[in-house]
């Protein structure tokens, strides 16, 4: 393992509306992104327009990538640039710092960079701003439970992935609960003095003494974009992000 300064990865997620899917996938292969991996959420934010056309808005395409913190920048200015992240719905995107990785997907992602020949990438980002990622897992079903917990601690909305868990024995032993395979992956963004009270209110709504039997966490956000959009709509406080 290393955990070096010069070789610090991060790792880039990106939420975005799912009628953007291939306006985001074009950007990770032509800059040869080295390591992404997509799956589909579905989000909390509700729109009437979306209501009067047929059209499914909650559906989100979910990317997670791995890269150099130069790269990372570097993205996130080309996604910024194909993506208008000032409209209310459109999505997020930050990073979170990688304290350490193996040596094998540092040379590959050092590689990466320096293969597109980058340099000091600058651009307006919201960074090292207090923002925390809650992530909450549940059994499933359970989705509308947790953001009804987290809304009443100020939570404006959220993602859920769909995923699969793997229970041990010693886990069933101890804590007293079935691990249920189908479990959802409940993802939101919020300031870091929201986050307290949206994490105690979540687990005590769905926490492992309930039939949801979840567990929650949150990782420091090192930087991120798309976040003025939610500004402008909910004045005069910022709150957590879809």
């Amino acid at each position: 393992m290393v955990n070096n300064p010069e070789t610090r990865l991060d790792a880039l997620i990106t939420i975005v509306d799912y009628r953007l899917r291939k306006v985001l996938l074009d950007v990770y292969k032509s800059n040869n992104v080295p390591i992404t991996l997509l799956t589909h959420g579905r989000g909390t934010a509700k729109s009437v327009i979306y209501e009067i056309l047929g059209y499914d808005g909650l559906k989100k395409i979910v990317s997670v990538s791995v890269q150099t913190k130069t790269m990372t920048r570097y993205l996130l200015k080309e996604i910024s640039r194909k993506i208008d992240f000032s409209k209310p719905g459109t999505g997020i995107a930050f990073n979170i710092n990688i304290s350490s990785v193996s040596s094998v997907l540092s040379r590959i992602c050092i590689q990466a960079q320096e293969n597109l020949k980058l340099g000091s990438e600058d651009m307006a980002l919201t960074s090292r701003e207090p923002y925390h990622l809650i992530i909450t897992i549940v059994n499933s079903g359970f989705f509308d439970q947790v953001m009804a917990a987290a809304k009443k601690a100020g939570a404006k909305g959220g993602t859920v992935v769909h995923a699969r868990g793997l229970g041990s024995k010693e886990a069933q032993k101890y804590l007293g609960i079935t691990i249920q395979p189908e479990k959802d992956l409940v993802l939101i963004l919020t300031p870091r003095d929201r986050k307290s009270p949206i994490m105690e209110s979540i687990m005590h709504e769905v926490g492992l003494n309930t039939a949801g039997t979840g567990i929650c966490f949150s990782l420091p956000v090192d930087s991120a974009i798309g976040i003025g959009a939610l500004i402008k709509a909910d004045k005069p406080q910022d709150d957590s992000v879809s």
